[in-house]
């Protein structure tokens, strides 16, 4: 009994001690969080969980990258590559302030970003490296037009100069503004259902507590390395489930399609609707608009040459369009000259729906001979 009373006496001292701890473990992070990740920030770049970092919310566009950044690990497939921020917070060179003036801006998400490349190996580095003339790399992974018409008419608001927008609109553009941003009147962009989300509660703790934001990110991104990935030398690609649900409106009939919350038709029109303000908003500032059009692997596979997301914004950019850009007409042809899967190994980093350093290849070679 004597031994029992001591065992419940020692734990609830231990509980009182960690509980004490836990407070001021939040107290330092809330005062001093900011401060002491900042001080880390040379150590924290060369590891592999600085994304949480330097992926930051933007209070008018919802997402952008951090500035002046250089980070030495980031994840790629396979190998690490360092991706670097301008003085604006677009993809570029390490070390670079440039002024708010450029010649030429791309658009788009994680393909127009230049996921696991450095920033030479893109389309947009080895266009630029042609061309000579500033540059401005402004996609960043998880973009669509709702994005698209915000960052524009934020930038442009704060004294950003463009002659020339390249815009690749990307196929799972459809999924994420039919599932996941809403535009609003003042032409900002939220998240959907927000409130169900919690999303202010989650980012009141992850910009109050930053520490504690930091911590948990490491844990779950442990447990996602622990967990089954696809082999890396598999016979066939595979991709994940989220991928193939983002790629299927565009070869199947049926305009319902689970996982999406609304129908493809009407996010469909919404879309055209959004892309044409921002052609508005370009022509009212005396800036020409180019758009683009690639393939993902499961087009190449299962979708034909003149598929739904190419006639789609093929008839947009009539009487709106300096050029319409179509990408599939090369990838479809080496195809028909090969197979799919010599196509897919030799332009698509393995498992994935993104270009690697050949395909980036192409994709420059093309533009410079468009422009």
């Amino acid at each position: 009994m004597i031994f029992l009373k001591k065992i419940f006496k020692f734990l609830r001292n231990l509980s009182i001690i960690v509980f004490i701890s836990f407070i001021i473990s939040l107290f330092i992070d809330f005062f001093f969080g900011n401060s002491i990740l900042k001080k880390l920030d040379p150590y924290l770049s060369n590891t592999d969980f600085y994304e949480r970092l330097i992926r930051v919310d933007h209070n008018f566009y919802h997402h952008t990258l951090k500035k002046n950044i250089e980070y030495k690990k980031a994840q790629g497939f396979g190998k690490y590559y360092t991706l670097c921020t301008d003085n604006h917070g677009f993809k570029y060179k390490c070390n670079s302030k440039r002024e708010k003036k450029f010649k030429v801006a791309f658009l788009g998400d994680s393909f127009v970003e230049g996921v696991a490349l450095n920033y030479q190996d893109t389309f947009v580095g080895k266009f630029e490296n042609e061309k000579k003339y500033p540059i401005a790399n402004l996609g960043v992974t998880s973009y669509a037009p709702n994005i698209y018409l915000s960052k524009m008419k934020f930038l442009l608001d704060n004294g950003y100069k463009f002659e020339h927008l390249i815009l690749f609109v990307d196929l799972s553009d459809m999924y994420d503004d039919n599932t996941f941003y809403k535009l609003n009147e003042d032409l900002s962009v939220t998240e959907k259902n927000s409130e169900a989300k919690n999303l202010k509660r989650r980012k009141f703790l992850r910009y109050n507590f930053p520490l504690t934001n930091y911590y948990l990110y490491v844990i779950k991104m442990n447990n996602r390395l622990n967990k089954e990935v696809p082999p890396l030398k598999s016979q066939n690609p595979i991709f994940s489930d989220k991928a193939t649900k983002k790629a299927q409106w565009s070869y199947q009939s049926t305009d319902i399609i689970d996982g999406y919350d609304e129908p493809i038709s009407k996010t469909q029109n919404e879309m055209i609707q959004v892309m044409t303000k921002l052609f508005e908003l370009l022509k009212k500032n005396q800036i020409k608009l180019s758009l683009a059009v690639y393939p993902w692997p499961h087009q190449l596979q299962y979708d034909k040459l003149n598929s739904k997301h190419v006639k789609m914004w093929e008839n947009f950019c009539k009487g709106k369009c300096h050029k319409f850009i179509n990408f599939f007409p090369y990838f479809f042809e080496e195809k028909e000259e090969t197979s799919f899967l010599e196509v897919y190994k030799k332009y698509y980093f393995w498992n994935d729906v993104h270009f690697n350093a050949e395909g980036n290849k192409i994709i420059a070679q093309k533009l410079l001979k468009e422009f």
